[in-house]
């Protein structure tokens, strides 16, 4: 008889500071984990904006402990890309495991998930004619 383990997956704030949030994703990013990722990701953005407002400008989420991943992980990001990418966020995946560089390569969308974030943030100022640029892992 074959016996199935719980996924695990925990998604943790490895650093903060006013303009970057780093976030250490360990475990399986699944189907059984997505919605929990989305939720403590979702925590975590929301606990950075009661402390400083406004400010961040980049997330990274680290992926050196990722073990598993499936396409449910692509949609989290892809989720997770439409509320950063508005609030002026750029998404940054970090030590990409192969799997998953793998799934962004055959569907295409990793330079979709980290461009470079652009808004008119409350200042009312024109979007950055900075050029966009994708996270290296």
């Amino acid at each position: 008889m074959t016996s199935y383990l719980p996924a695990d997956l925990t998604v943790t704030v490895h650093r903060s500071h006013p303009d970057a949030l780093h976030l250490a994703v360990a475990g399986d990013l699944d189907y059984e984990t997505a919605t929990r990722f989305s939720r403590e990701v979702d925590q975590a953005l929301d606990t950075h904006h009661r402390q400083h407002g406004p400010a961040l400008h980049d997330l990274h989420l680290d992926f050196s402990d990722l073990t598993g991943s499936d396409s449910s992980a692509l949609t989290a990001l892809l989720l997770l890309h439409r509320r950063t990418h508005p609030a002026g966020i750029t998404l940054h995946l970090d030590h990409q495991p192969a799997q998953m560089i793998r799934m962004l390569d055959l569907t295409g969308i990793a330079d979709h998930l980290t461009q470079q974030a652009r808004t008119h943030r409350a200042t009312g100022s024109e979007p950055d004619q900075q050029q966009d640029t994708a996270s290296a892992p």
